[in-house]
């Protein structure tokens, strides 16, 4: 039986996109209670796509379980019923343009106001204050803005994430922001307002680039699949294809050169005696292994690494991902169908959650608000 943490948790999210859904469904997935605010057309997520089923992958990923109502917060009537939801609520999730909440009447002084044990939390691209705070901040110009573009991809090739790495970051700090401040509530029995930029959180994701420039005048760049600082770890060529192989320190080097490519002169070789002379000649490093990994078909090398404790592993398209033998599933309803998906730590799979369709609560949550 899974376990619900949150089970007694009112959770009130005014959210599109990414990053705030993906903090309430973490939410939801501990059993809160979350009643997602959606405007009249509906959080735009829900037309990325139709690939699950007719659906929106990402739509469907993030919203699971969850209540949706429609509100027009430019009315008195909808922002009265916003009020007394807040009234009752553990936590508030927004995730609107710097200010906006200001204007509508939903900033933290007015929040603390409705309900004092209320925790709000602010997501945004760049914060509420500075020059870039009115900046549209979508994932892809945090990848930009955050320098993480430049040291991901080939060398001096700038390359996205390909995923939502940003907001699905800002969303897993929200998440633990929130119960921090919640665990802070039961000791002051008072709310906090939690402030979330995107940039804030990969700025700190980037603190190993940012201190190789800073301390050690490197500007990074990307190197492609192999590790920045670390070799060797990365992608080698074999018999039949690449397999990755990464090694932490000099003990498991050792073992590397003496029983598995049978050559201990490398152990001492002035070109790999530690891992910054090996990273320093990664070109060479990778000349040396490939001359012994290259006998070998990829399966039976990795039995010969595993058996000496090197860590590898295949490097898998997503199609091999979905037959993987550790791969755990959960299933979803949405749109009347069942659709397969990833589940996460800590959700056995017992629970099948449904996402709401647009306004699917609207009606049964404007009756019990209202009264």
């Amino acid at each position: 039986m899974q376990k619900l943490p949150f089970k007694d948790l009112l959770v009130v999210s005014l959210e599109q996109a990414v990053a705030a859904p993906y903090a309430s469904c973490l939410l939801a997935e501990g059993g809160a209670r979350v009643i997602k605010i959606e405007r009249t057309e509906g959080d735009f997520a829900r037309d990325y796509d139709t690939v699950v089923l007719g659906e929106s992958a990402y739509f469907v990923w993030l919203n699971a379980g969850k209540e949706s109502i429609q509100l027009d917060l430019r009315t008195e009537r909808d922002k009265a019923l916003l009020v007394s939801m807040l009234a009752g609520a553990d936590v508030f999730i927004q995730n609107l343009k710097p200010g906006a909440a200001e204007r509508l009447g939903f900033g933290w002084q007015a929040i603390h106001e409705i309900n004092p044990r209320l925790i709000m939390c602010s997501i945004s691209g760049y914060g509420s204050t500075g020059d870039y705070a009115q900046m549209k901040a979508y994932d892809a110009l945090i990848q930009a803005e955050s320098g993480l573009c430049s040291v991901t991809g080939p060398p001096h090739t700038p390359s996205r994430v390909g995923i939502s790495v940003c907001d699905i970051a800002a969303g897993l700090t929200a998440y633990g922001e929130i119960l921090k401040a919640l665990l802070q509530r039961h000791q002051s029995d008072s709310g906090d307002h939690v402030q979330v930029p995107l940039f804030e959180v990969m700025a700190e994701w980037m603190s190993v680039p940012m201190a190789y420039c800073k301390y050690g005048g490197r500007v990074l760049t990307g190197t492609g699949i192999d590790h920045a600082q670390i070799a060797p770890y990365g992608a080698f060529a074999t018999k039949d294809g690449q397999i990755f192989v990464a090694v932490q320190n000099d003990r498991e080097w050792v073992e590397l050169c003496t029983e598995v490519l049978q050559r201990e002169d490398l152990v001492r070789h002035e070109l790999f005696s530690d891992n910054q002379q090996r990273v320093r000649n990664i070109d060479a490093l990778r000349t040396e292994l490939e001359a012994v990994f290259t006998r070998y078909e990829s399966l039976e090398l990795a039995r010969m690494l595993h058996a000496h404790g090197i860590a590898n592993g295949r490097i898998n398209t997503v199609d091999k991902v979905w037959e993987h033998p550790q791969l755990r599933t959960k299933t979803i309803e949405s749109g009347g169908n069942r659709s397969t998906w990833v589940r996460r730590v800590g959700d056995d799979g017992s629970i099948v959650r449904k996402v709401p369709a647009l306004g699917e609560h609207s009606d049964a949550l404007r009756r019990e608000f209202s009264s």
